[in-house]
């Protein structure tokens, strides 16, 4: 009933990149619905008075109509190591309920902390987030993510980053890769040393 969610960072009381989410959420109910009325964020979200300060994650749940939404406590993750997996193309364009593939995939990490998910040898996101990395002069976010974040869009629209075919054999020019997504900002200081990800058996393919 409720196909799609969007996770959304509330910073003492207030609702962050607001803008950027009502786009994805428009967006992706015209591409599931056809032309429908605008599900308009600030009309469904209000936050508790016992959220209105710290950081907190908003989940909102919707589809043709408002779904269930869920305000908690956020703890960011540390994430210092990543996997490879190499894997067959599957569609996430769209941010679903059904995280199924991505839950999967995450499984997969061994010792690291995260996965970081090639599609036909082309370096794409995290099991959760967006990435983007670093030649010595300039932010690279990959041109062919499985998800279009919010924050990404954002970042790109202000020419913090910039798009770019990133294969995995082009890690080496690389030095650092940060995450990102709605709950998590660009940081170029919190990052993983791109010589440091451990590449997958490109024998192997997850189906």
């Amino acid at each position: 009933m409720y196909p799609l969610f969007e996770s959304i960072k509330v910073v003492d009381g207030r609702l962050i990149n607001l803008e950027w989410h009502q786009r994805r959420v428009d967006f992706s109910r015209n591409r599931i619905y056809g032309d429908c009325d605008s599900l308009e964020l600030l009309k469904v979200l209000t936050v508790p008075a016992q959220y209105r300060d710290g950081i907190i994650k908003c989940r909102v749940s919707y589809g043709l109509k408002p779904g269930p939404v869920a305000f908690s406590h956020y703890t960011k993750r540390s994430i210092r190591s990543l996997q490879q997996v190499e894997c067959s193309p599957f569609d996430y364009g769209l941010k679903y309920e059904d995280r199924s593939k991505l839950k999967q995939l995450f499984q997969l990490r061994g010792a690291c902390d995260e996965v970081l998910i090639t599609i036909n040898g082309l370096v794409t996101d995290t099991s959760y987030s967006n990435v983007a990395l670093f030649d010595g002069s300039n932010w690279y976010t990959p041109d062919q993510p499985l998800l279009h974040g919010t924050q990404r869009d954002r970042l790109l629209a202000s020419g913090v980053i910039k798009q770019a075919a990133i294969r995995i054999s082009d890690l080496h020019n690389f030095d650092k890769l940060v995450l990102i997504n709605a709950m998590v900002e660009f940081d170029p200081e919190n990052y993983v040393n791109v010589p440091q990800v451990r590449l997958w058996n490109q024998r192997r393919v997850v189906v």
